[in-house]
């Protein structure tokens, strides 16, 4: 009996120690438990508890979550959370590489979709960016064209109106000149005839008088000038010769308008002409000269249409027939100051002389039509 006792209280003894060395009694007595712990050759840990390879953690593991789309890094990227010994990994190593996925890979998975998406946008901006040039550039030639039609019209416009008005008034010029009494054309338009008197000389500008001349030769005596005046619009005229062997020859000369609608309204107009004199003693031994020219000689003219003399010009002597003798006013000179060249002189075979030269005066030929009644 005292054996059967002694049996029973070893068992009960070692049920009890298997009882306390059971791994959870293990795990809970133990303040730090891990199944990597070093052991002894006894079993026993170096805090006095036995490893059991069953034990389960305190803390549960973490399961990987299983994901449809997933790549791997790209061949060559290093990753340091991946062991490049040979031995076992760890079961912490693998938890984190099973589930948690770095943000380097995460970047790097993308689908084949992404991936086109990406390729596929700087020929995107590529494309946008030409298109906003090429709308550009025909925006620019647009405005190029219509910049250059414009121009086109304004000039057609600027030399085609007045072009046309004046035609249209030379038309009707001519209409009324064949009607023979020019009744149609209104005043100071028409053709008039201009008697005018040799009112001054002078033959300042030359070394020798005889070089300068005047038609008449001698003051006082007349001359007449025959000249037609074209109304362009309200304010502008223009002026032509006619045939005179005596007269300068001119053409279509604008004329301007003074002081209009008064007392001293005028027409003005003047160009430039090369003057040729025969001088009165030319072939003689003391001349060699054959003919003079004064070139750049000024003919200018004043034509006043509401004034004749101290009075002033009636209604009843504004006669609207061609060739009427002008009823206003006149004045007209020919004139040049000294210049250095002039005139230049010719003999009778034709070649330029030196005997001749410029003087410090100016030559002038004054006519008026004032001293003719």
């Amino acid at each position: 009996m005292a054996v059967s006792r002694k049996d029973s209280s070893e068992n009960n003894s070692v049920s009890s120690a298997s009882k306390e060395t059971s791994p959870r009694a293990l795990f809970a007595s133990s303040p730090v438990f891990s199944p990597f712990s070093t052991y002894n050759k006894t079993g026993a840990g170096n805090n006095g508890a036995v490893y059991n390879p069953k034990a389960i953690p305190k803390t549960p593991l973490r399961v990987p979550q299983k994901r449809l789309r997933r790549t791997l890094p790209p061949i060559g990227r290093f990753d340091p959370r991946i062991s490049v010994s040979g031995g076992p990994p760890s079961p912490a190593s693998t938890i984190v590489c099973a589930g948690h996925i770095a943000p380097s890979f995460k970047a790097e998975s993308t689908g084949e979709g992404d991936r086109d998406e990406v390729l596929s946008s700087p020929a995107a901006a590529e494309s946008s960016e030409e298109q906003w040039f090429a709308h550009r550039e025909s925006s620019r030639r647009f405005l190029v064209i219509v910049g250059v039609v414009t121009v086109v019209l304004l000039a057609t416009l600027a030399f085609g109106l007045p072009l046309g008005l004046r035609n249209k008034v030379s038309t009707q010029g001519n209409q009324s000149d064949e009607a023979g009494d020019g009744s149609n054309v209104s005043f100071p338009a028409g053709s008039y005839t201009f008697r005018t008197a040799l009112l001054k000389t002078d033959a300042g500008c030359t070394s020798r008088n005889t070089t300068w001349r005047c038609d008449p030769l001698r003051p006082g005596d007349s001359t007449t000038f025959y000249w037609d005046i074209t109304q362009i619009n309200y304010y502008t005229y223009t002026i032509a010769s006619n045939e005179n062997p005596f007269a300068p020859d001119f053409k279509n000369i604008s004329m301007k308008m003074r002081d209009f609608n008064r007392t001293n309204e005028r027409l003005e107009f003047s160009f430039l002409m090369n003057k040729t004199v025969v001088p009165s003693d030319a072939g003689s031994p003391t001349n060699r000269a054959a003919t003079c020219t004064f070139v750049d000689t000024i003919f200018q003219a004043t034509l006043y249409t509401r004034k004749r003399g101290d009075g002033l010009i009636l209604p009843g002597q504004l006669h609207r027939v061609k060739g009427s003798a002008w009823p206003g006013d006149v004045d007209i000179v020919q004139s040049l100051t000294s210049t250095i060249g002039q005139p230049q002189c010719r003999d009778a075979k034709n070649s330029l002389i030196a005997d001749v030269g410029a003087s410090a005066g100016t030559c002038l030929c004054q006519y008026t039509n004032l001293a003719v009644n």
